[in-house]
């Protein structure tokens, strides 16, 4: 297999790490607008090599190429695209840019709309995709992607909302933890076992939630006895409006 990788920044340098873990380095062909020091010294830690032409990506004839570019200048990169193979499947990050902008440019091209979180660096993210009507078969895509984590296919109405959930959703998290850590500090607990307590468990109530199908709310009732501590805390959450805090976050992010 050959993947092409165009744009090496934060989301870039996420799917490359999570793919280095499954994948040879041969296998990728990467590919940036400039090589800085900061892209040289991740060239070496990574031992991969980075070029600033893409036609040596189209050169090499690679069954998917991952746009990580900035959404602005993402559709005038892909102009440089035209010659790529017709099997081969474009995998476009570029937020706010469609399916048909993407095909105006790639006619008959396959192209899924990706939207990954950066826990695809450790082969846990979760990556929502919308495919175009010349991907009649999503197998091979999911297969591909699986290498980094969940994979879910939205229609491309959907992609939107999902994408702000999935995406804005880990720093949402990452504050939650925080506040643990920060809490359990102040009750006396040290800090670096404090938020390795709190990443245990949110991974393991997202396990639980995952594997048994079990509604969020449901979860929460079998462990919120009557006049119990963990009722007096979701009261607690609840007064200060948790639930509510949550929902204008995502409604503010998918504004």
């Amino acid at each position: 297999m050959k993947v092409g990788i165009i744009g090496i920044g934060h989301m870039g340098q996420a799917i490359i790490d999570g793919l280095l873990n499954t994948m040879k380095s041969e296998e990728l062909i990467l590919s940036n607008h400039r090589i800085n020091d900061a892209m040289t010294t991740y060239q070496e830690e990574h031992q991969i090599e980075v070029v600033t032409d893409n036609q040596s990506v189209i050169n090499a004839n690679p069954d998917f190429v991952i746009f990580t570019t900035p959404a602005p200048v993402t559709l005038a990169v892909m102009q440089e695209f035209k010659t790529l193979s017709a099997q081969t499947v474009i995998l476009s990050a570029a937020a706010g840019i469609s399916l048909a902008e993407i095909n105006a440019i790639l006619p008959e091209q396959p192209v899924a709309l990706l939207m990954p979180n950066t826990p695809v660096a450790v082969n846990h993210g979760t990556l929502g995709v919308a495919l175009n009507e010349y991907i009649t078969d999503s197998e091979p895509i999911e297969s591909f992607l699986q290498q980094l984590g969940d994979v879910f296919i939205t229609s491309e109405r959907e992609f939107g909302i999902f994408g702000t959930v999935t995406g804005c959703g880990p720093a949402f998290v990452d504050v939650f933890m925080a506040a643990l850590g920060d809490a359990a500090v102040k009750n006396g607990l040290n800090r670096e076992l404090a938020y390795q307590a709190a990443a245990s468990m949110v991974k393991g109530s997202a396990s639980l939630m995952q594997e048994t199908n079990i509604a969020p709310d449901v979860l929460k009732d079998q462990v919120t006895t009557p006049g119990g501590s963990t009722i007096r805390g979701v009261v607690a959450l609840e007064q200060h409006a948790f639930r509510a805090a949550v929902i204008d976050a995502v409604e503010a992010s998918n504004g």
